[in-house]
């Protein structure tokens, strides 16, 4: 059997806390002090020649970052006292089942991965199962950064059998809490979490060809050990091993040798691939695997100053991304190259399919310009670090709006909107729902002010009335979809206004 088996849909999820790097200059300013002392003692000025090696081209990416303490990290989300691995999983988990339009009776197999699980010494597989009122199996994989794409094999090897037809599989990273916050590594750990469904797909779409191989010269580049947390509960810490100059040696030797053996078993080659999708451990990783490859650098994605070290979720936080910003469509070629350390590294090429997505997560607060630019990400606009509602609104205008996939726009109006609310009410964006009740949610004073940028952002003329006639977000979002389609499909007509009246009506 050679079924056309691939990602259906996709979905993320991370912590509401956005971390800076004004918590360590605050509250451990003697740290910082120490991390810039120690860059500084590194001769920036070295010469580095352009060679093919593994270590000159990993000394010239990370060259520009010499200077900077904070080693290109930027923002990190990070878990809070009611947030853990299992309920980052959980709510991607229902995302992406939703997202695909599939219930969990249909959910044949759960393959979860775990970087740190809930419990120390068993993974959420089960935890996760029964949270979602799940009746088949589950099981629990592990394999470091590349848990994602090996999970993503199996699930595909055993739909390709017969065994199965629907595979959620689920991965999560909490770096935040097992790292030292006094050590320079917590600079660059994230939290957050990422789940997709495989399926049969169109003919042609799915999976075509992956290499992986092991990663055993970097065991000892992170050492871990049982520890006890301020409400002295066990948990696990991680630290830097002395192994862990193997990460730097090795990187451009594994990413060649994984992505050229993808490309070979796929029977394409790199200049037919559309998207790369690295693994983006630190700010100067996807640069690295560009240039080792020799490929231009606009075809993937860089994610890190956005979210940081988040391990096996990184793959699954780059597709996302580059699918909503539509950097992939339906039937591009792309590559995926994960690197796991002590466990494997992996790359996948498929073609890409009607992959639905869900629901986006919060933009960063500190972006500018320039990093937008750089970072692709698919809104502008800040989320206030200390409260989590937006102070300057997502805007969206007509134009970018239909720049969108079709399939995106619904969900589109509906982080749209629930950002704007966000801001009005000053509550954080994770206590918004599209199904709350509009009604209960807000008062005249909000329904006009939601309307007045409404009506500067989409240029849409809209009323109080319909909002209050929707019951929740979701509705609102649908009548401004309609109504937007309704003035695109009169912009290459002259009508009267009764006229468009009259269509809307019939529409509605």
């Amino acid at each position: 059997m050679n079924l056309p088996v691939g990602i259906r849909s996709l979905a993320v999820s991370f912590p509401s806390n956005i971390r800076t790097n004004e918590y360590w200059q605050n509250k451990y300013p003697d740290l910082f002090a120490q991390v810039k002392t120690r860059i500084a003692r590194v001769p920036a000025s070295a010469n580095v020649s352009i060679e093919t090696n593994g270590v000159d081209i990993w000394s010239m990416e990370v060259k520009p970052y010499l200077s900077d303490p904070f080693r290109g990290n930027v923002e990190r989300r990070v878990v809070g006292r009611e947030e853990s691995s299992l309920t980052l999983e959980y709510r991607a988990a229902k995302d992406a089942l939703a997202a695909a339009n599939l219930c969990t009776d249909e959910v044949e197999l759960i393959i979860v991965a775990s970087l740190f699980p809930e419990y120390i010494g068993i993974g959420n597989a089960a935890y996760l199962a029964q949270k979602l009122q799940l009746r088949c199996p589950a099981w629990n994989l592990e394999s470091t950064c590349s848990s994602a794409l090996i999970a993503l094999q199996n699930a595909h090897a055993l739909i390709q059998t017969g065994a199965y037809s629907n595979v959620l599989v689920v991965v999560s990273h909490i770096g935040s809490h097992t790292v030292n916050e006094k050590e320079s590594l917590s600079l660059s750990m994230g939290d957050g979490a990422g789940a997709f469904l495989v399926s049969v797909l169109q003919p042609n779409q799915g999976i075509l060809g992956s290499k992986i191989i092991e990663t055993r010269v970097t065991c000892g580049a992170y050492l871990y050990e049982i520890t006890t947390n301020a409400d002295n509960q066990p948990q696990i810490c991680t630290r830097t091993g002395d192994k862990a100059s193997m990460l730097a040696e090795t990187a451009v030797d594994f990413v060649r040798t994984c992505c050229q053996g993808a490309i070979a078993n796929a029977g394409v080659t790199l200049e037919e691939i559309d998207f790369f999708a690295f693994n983006t451990p630190t700010a100067w990783y996807a640069s690295l695997c560009t240039r080792a490859l020799g490929i231009d650098p606009q075809r993937t994605i860089n994610l890190y100053p956005c979210y940081a070290n988040i391990g096996p979720v990184l793959p699954i936080a780059n597709l996302y991304h580059a699918a909503q910003t539509g950097k992939i469509r339906e039937h591009d070629l792309v590559l995926v190259y994960t690197n796991g350390a002590a466990a494997t590294a992996a790359a996948t090429v498929m073609r890409w399919g009607d992959v639905a997505l869900g629901l986006p997560p919060a933009p960063p607060i500190s972006t500018t310009q320039q990093q937008e630019s750089h970072y692709s990400l698919p809104v502008t606009g800040s989320i206030s670090a200390k409260e989590g509602y937006t102070t300057n609104h997502y805007h969206l205008s007509r134009e970018k709006f239909w720049e969108t996939l079709p399939n995106q726009r619904q969900q589109i109006l509906e982080t749209y909107l629930i950002d704007i609310l966000s801001d009005l009410l000053k509550r954080p964006i994770m206590q918004l729902n599209t199904q709350e009740s509009f009604v209960y949610l807000v008062d005249s004073l909000i329904a006009l002010e939601l309307k007045n940028r409404i009506e500067i952002d989409l240029q849409l003329q809209v009323s109080i009335a319909q909002f209050f006639q929707s019951s929740n977000i979701t509705q609102i979002a649908q009548f401004l979809l309609e109504k937007l389609a309704l003035l695109e499909l009169n912009s290459t007509e002259s009508l009267s206004l009764e006229k468009q009246d009259d269509i809307e009506e019939i529409i509605l």
